[in-house]
């Protein structure tokens, strides 16, 4: 009987064990799962640096060469730039900085009150503070004075406030976009819906309404936002408007007086065969597009017959096209020679 309540305690005592055992790999599952790393998500912030990621979507930052994390939970890290060390990290809806190289924090997000930060270029980083922007330099000094409106109603987005050959993009509270120099001062005062990112050649692409034009690496205009649309390359400017499409040179002399994105052959039929089936012969023109919109050429001597203005072509006959209207829609009849046949609809 002794032997028996002894066994029975120890089978009681194992069980106990076990069940603890279970509830605490339980609670272990359940953490993990919920606040445990997220292995997959862990990406690099420099050679020596990588953020640890977690699944209740916190991320601390590990220097591999030390050994050791260098902040607590954090909301977020982003990418440094290139050529600044410095990037943005989010704590508890501040800002702060990190350095890249090292993981650890230069500018304390809890010591300040910048509610949205931007990572540094060209040595200056925009902060926003009290409702205005500014510019801080690496030792957190303030270097353009909060002067500037935030805007949430901009028409472009992911511009960065980023300093590019001494310019950044800047906003006024309407949401309109111009450009101030290191000291602050306007250069390009915000009248544009957009402003990209100078090309590597210095020149940048505006637009206004929906309409491009070109600033160069002084700021000064170069070709007004009047432009559907326009193409920085290397040695010039593709310049398209009211479905032409040229090239100019820097000096604004014309090296392509006609150019096109792709074209489509024309067919035209002449006749039945003998089982009742339409002819089709390969006509003397195609039909070219510039941004989507359809013109005429001639295929022999790649001279347009119209600009393109139409939303389709076809041709008819040897010597006459349906072209479609892009302002109503309609079919009308043009001849070789671009004119309009028709001015009343022919569908």
């Amino acid at each position: 009987m002794e032997r028996m309540k002894r066994l029975y305690k120890i089978l009681t005592l194992l069980l106990g064990v076990v069940v603890l055992v279970c509830v605490a790999l339980a609670v272990y599952e359940y953490y993990d799962d919920t606040y445990g790393r997220w292995w997959l998500r862990d990406r690099g912030l420099s050679n020596d640096v990588v953020v640890h990621s977690y699944r209740d979507y916190t991320y601390r930052v590990y220097n591999q060469k030390m050994g050791k994390y260098t902040t607590s939970k954090i909301d977020w890290v982003t990418a440094a730039e290139k050529d600044d060390s410095l990037t943005v990290y989010a704590e508890r809806g501040k800002r702060g900085f990190i350095n890249a190289r090292t993981g650890k924090i230069v500018i304390d997000a809890q010591m300040n009150d910048y509610r949205k930060a931007w990572v540094f270029s060209e040595g200056l980083a925009a902060v926003l503070k009290d409702g205005k922007l500014g510019f801080i330099n690496a030792k957190n000094e303030m270097a353009i004075p909060f002067q500037y409106d935030y805007s949430t109603h901009c028409k472009m987005c992911d511009f960065g406030y980023l300093f590019h050959g001494g310019y950044c993009i800047m906003t006024n509270k309407e949401g309109y976009l111009g450009l101030i120099d290191t000291s602050g001062k306007w250069m390009i005062e915000p009248t544009y819906d957009e402003i990209w990112a100078p090309h590597n050649s210095g020149y940048r692409i505006v637009i206004k309404d929906s309409r491009c034009g070109v600033l160069d690496s002084k700021c000064n205009v170069v070709y007004p936002a009047v432009y559907e649309y326009v193409e920085i390359v290397s040695d010039g400017f593709v310049l398209t408007q009211e479905g032409r499409m040229w090239k100019v040179d820097k000096e604004g002399n014309i090296v392509h007086p006609f150019m096109f994105d792709s074209t489509y052959s024309l067919e035209y039929p002449k006749g039945y065969d003998e089982m009742g089936n339409i002819v089709f012969v390969l006509a003397d023109y195609v039909k070219y597009t510039v941004l989507g919109r359809y013109g005429i050429m001639n295929r022999f001597t790649g001279k347009p017959i119209t600009p393109a203005i139409y939303s389709d072509v076809n041709m008819l006959s040897k010597d006459l096209f349906e072209v479609r209207s892009l302002d109503d829609g309609g079919w009308y009849l043009v001849d070789v020679n671009g004119k309009l046949v028709s001015k009343s609809e022919v569908r």
